[in-house]
């Protein structure tokens, strides 16, 4: 460590007599430029126009009445920077039930409360806990409300923290234990795990018939399709998809949101009639664009499979496919580092990144070794100590690994760690300097100066891209209403039991 640390100092006292940036010279990390998003083989099978699905998966993506109280969406959790930064109602008291890090659930965190030593976990919360009890025809579903034991009728919280969907286009596996698989069958995130996923199809008669889905590499759609009807993320306990379908066919696409219309997706669908520079809404339904984007075979029947129409059957097809081929165009690849204009305090904090043996799981220009560029494997999942293994078992239920994440705009994905329990980078690099904060194989004490723990933060800033700062295309988006706080009132809108909550607004992105 001694003669590593006196090698980087020594870098950076040559590098201090230059002005101008210094550039990135690869050994394991190269840049993300020219690197296209792998998508699935066989893709042509099921979608005919690849720009219209993903504006679809976007719509998708950042419509809250997909919530089954009409207020959450995909991005409710993915807002910002592809993560949640959420404060007030975050946090999950896992196993042990007892809020240790706040007062109680609905709460807001402090700095003060980081790092979290407890087993509290900082996830993101969804939806107050309902029954399902059917449509209403608006965006609001029909639900009885049925308080949770440890979050009342406050809105829950997930047991792990929001990973982001920026650049996870390039994870082989996706969710931090990796269940959702590599390949879509269709229907749900196990892939081959569950050997009857099936959706239907017209056959060459016309009459109906169920066929396997074997997409890959897909464990975007694979993931896509877990928390629409999760009772804890988005819905009421008991919704299915084909209801789901049912709801959003019959619902104007993001009709609660502002939507830019120079947005980079959805511009064509968005009503330019009026003044301003943003329209609510969309002016095509969903049903049009799952018949521009997918091949007919797909949708194309007036025959009903147990009561449901063909498109809202095969909903979940829909839905993983568009997202997935959204996410595809979450690319960031214009980065301090991707450009070559590293300071001479990020030139050393990549040396000392380097030394540290950080390359052995982030590496490549993912800078994660989940990537399916390298096979998915290789440090891929880890058990690094951050909390007891008996805490959270991890890939495959066992062992408490965890999938590595990349680091590319880690600057803008606070709170860190699976458990969400580290609030800034210098708090994971003091956990990684320390060798964790439980026993583990992976990870030794680095032994790392003041000046280098400084130098290793500065690098890890050269990772962002402003594109995902600012909301640039291609990640800019429509209005989002982000709920982020206590449940004002027991009761909502008419027809409903759904809970009222306080909210952030995030703007939609306008040139």
């Amino acid at each position: 460590m001694e003669s590593r640390r006196m090698s980087a100092l020594g870098s950076l006292a040559l590098m201090l007599l230059f002005s101008t940036p210094v550039l990135a010279d690869g050994g394991g990390l190269e840049s993300l430029k020219g690197v296209k998003a792998p998508l699935p083989k066989d893709l042509g099978k099921y979608v005919v126009d690849r720009d219209v699905a993903k504006a679809l998966g976007k719509a998708f993506f950042w419509d809250e009445q997909t919530g089954g109280d009409g207020q959450v969406g995909c991005a409710s959790c993915h807002w910002s920077a592809g993560a949640d930064t959420r404060s007030t109602n975050q946090v999950n008291p896992h196993g042990n039930g007892l809020f240790q890090s706040t007062t109680g659930a609905g709460q807001a965190l402090s700095a003060a409360q980081f790092p979290i030593s407890s087993d509290d976990v900082v996830g993101s919360q969804g939806v107050v806990s309902h029954h399902f009890s059917g449509l209403s025809g608006a965006a609001v579903d029909l639900g009885e409300l049925t308080p949770d034991s440890t979050f009342g009728v406050e809105r829950r919280v997930t047991g792990r923290n929001t990973p982001s969907v920026v650049n996870a286009a390039f994870n082989d596996v996706q969710f931090h234990d990796g269940r959702a698989a590599r390949i879509f069958n269709g229907v749900n995130p196990a892939g081959l795990g569950d050997p009857d996923a099936r959706v239907w199809m017209v056959r060459k008669d016309g009459t109906l018939g169920q066929v396997k889905v074997r997409l890959e590499p897909a464990s975007l759609a694979s993931q896509a399709v877990g928390p629409p009807n999760n009772a804890v993320e988005m819905s009421f306990d008991g919704r299915t998809w084909p209801e789901l379908g049912r709801k959003l066919l019959g619902l104007q696409p993001l009709a609660q949101q502002d939507v830019s219309r120079a947005d980079s997706l959805l511009a064509p669908y968005v009503d330019t009639t009026g003044g301003g520079s943003t329209s609510k809404g969309l002016v095509v339904t969903y049903a049009d664009l799952i018949r521009a984007a997918f091949h007919p075979n797909f949708w194309n029947s007036d025959q009903l499979v147990d009561g449901n129409t063909l498109m809202e059957q095969n909903f979940t097809l829909f839905w993983g496919l568009s997202i997935l081929l959204y996410e595809s165009t979450l690319i960031s690849n214009d980065s301090p580092f991707d450009r070559g204009t590293l300071t001479a305090s990020q030139q050393l904090g990549m040396e000392v990144f380097k030394d540290s043996d950080c390359l052995q799981c982030h590496r490549d220009p993912e800078f994660t070794n989940a990537s399916l560029l390298n096979g998915g494997d290789g440090h891929a999942f880890n058990f690094i100590g951050v909390r007891p293994a008996s805490e959270d078992p991890g890939k495959a239920g066992t062992v408490g690994e965890i999938k590595t994440p990349t680091l590319r705009n880690v600057e803008l994905n606070g709170p860190y760690m699976h458990n969400g329990g580290l609030a800034t980078l210098r708090q994971v690099v003091e956990f990684y300097n320390r060798g964790g904060d439980f026993p583990n194989d992976e990870l030794d004490p680095l032994g790392l100066s003041e000046g280098e723990k400084t130098a290793l933060v500065d690098f890890l800033l050269s990772l962002t891209d402003d594109r995902v700062r600012w909301s640039r295309p291609p990640f800019d988006h429509p209005q989002l209403h982000i709920p982020h706080g206590p449940t004002l009132e027991a009761t909502g809108p008419a027809g409903s039991s759904a809970p009222l909550s306080t909210f952030l607004t995030l703007s939609p992105f306008s040139p």
